[in-house]
């Protein structure tokens, strides 16, 4: 029998999770749901499902499952009724804009045994799996440090107002695309724990959310990651961007086709990567391994991590001091 499953919210972002589903043909699409009643019509007749304007309508249907990519300040409540509904959960990133509102989807799935599982294509990435895959298997040695530097025009005219506002995106361009360089980076080094942040910001005077974040996050094994996001203008193209890690046995980085490794004695390596296929599909996996029982990767939790560290930046930026992971105002509940 297939897993029903409505989508909440269905914006730019759709064809990505259409061919996920196309992917993982065990999932049915049985409804959707948007605000804009003319567009929900067209796009219903032609996904062949029901249509809601009221994703509480859509809840009432009880589909097994529903996709919530909403704007991120309304993850957590429209995350707690679909859970309280009977609803498995995929949340797009970032999962909440708060470590309150994190830690509450979470209980709630427990209290529910309902699953809960977080849309971040970054995770899969060829390259960064292949990083981790040789540093779980001690082929790197130990970490100790990296950069991944990244630019995006974040101002463009056609961004939804919403993404511009403090409250309504969780503080602005850090704690939603910088989300995806802290998941190439948990990629990269599995069992490595986030321990302590420092960041700064940088701000313009016609927007309330920053145009450049720089940040450092310690891991309580060792090693640093760092990050810069800039949002104002795009890349020049003779800036030497990207990302890079440094291990004990060597600086590894890599491209869309090829991993590579300089070791310490200065020999190189080099490895094909698969070509990347739609990134949104191992989501839609793991969430069918969790109904399973199977194990998976990464949790839900992880990610709420993510969401602390983003938050943790801003307010290190704010009040000129470095934020314990640990303290209790941080602290996310970890389930394996």
């Amino acid at each position: 029998m297939k897993v029903k499953i409505g989508m909440i919210g269905i914006g730019d972002i759709l064809t990505s999770h259409l061919e996920a589903l196309k992917a993982n043909p065990e999932f049915e699409l049985v409804a959707v749901c948007r605000r804009s009643e003319e567009r929900l019509r067209q796009q219903a007749r032609q996904l062949g499902c029901e249509g809601f304007t009221d994703y509480h309508d859509l809840l009432a249907r009880r589909p097994d499952a529903v996709l919530v990519s909403l704007p991120h300040g309304m993850h957590c409540e429209a995350t707690v009724e679909a859970l309280k509904a009977g609803c498995h959960v995929l949340v797009e990133k970032p999962m909440a804009v708060t470590v309150g509102e994190c830690r509450t989807m979470l209980r709630t799935a427990g209290e529910c045994d309902r699953q809960l599982i977080v849309t971040e294509s970054a995770s899969f990435t060829p390259g960064a799996m292949r990083t981790g895959e040789k540093f779980r298997a001690g082929q790197l040695g130990r970490f100790f440090t990296g950069s991944i530097l990244n630019f995006r025009f974040y101002f463009n005219l056609d961004r939804p107002a919403w993404f511009l506002d403090p409250a309504m995106s969780g503080g602005g361009m850090f704690a939603n695309i910088g989300l995806h360089r802290l998941a190439t980076a948990r990629a990269c080094l599995p069992g490595l724990d986030p321990a302590r942040v420092s960041g700064t910001v940088g701000r313009v005077a016609e927007h309330s959310v920053e145009a450049c974040t720089g940040a450092i996050v310690h891991y309580r094994q060792g090693g640093a990651m760092i990050y810069e996001e800039i949002g104002y203008y795009p890349k020049p193209a003779w800036i030497n961007a990207g990302t890079h890690l440094v291990f004990e046995e060597g600086i590894v980085a890599w491209d869309q086709t090829t991993w590579r490794m300089m070791t310490r004695q200065g020999q190189e390596y080099q490895e094909l990567l698969p070509p990347a296929a739609n990134l949104y599909a191992p989501c839609y996996a793991n969430l069918l391994r969790a109904i399973r029982g199977e194990s998976y990767g990464p949790k839900a939790w992880e990610y709420a991590v993510d969401t602390a560290i983003a938050q943790a930046v801003y307010s290190s930026a704010r009040d000129g001091m470095e934020i314990d992971l640990n303290e209790p105002d941080w602290m996310i509940p970890r389930e394996e």
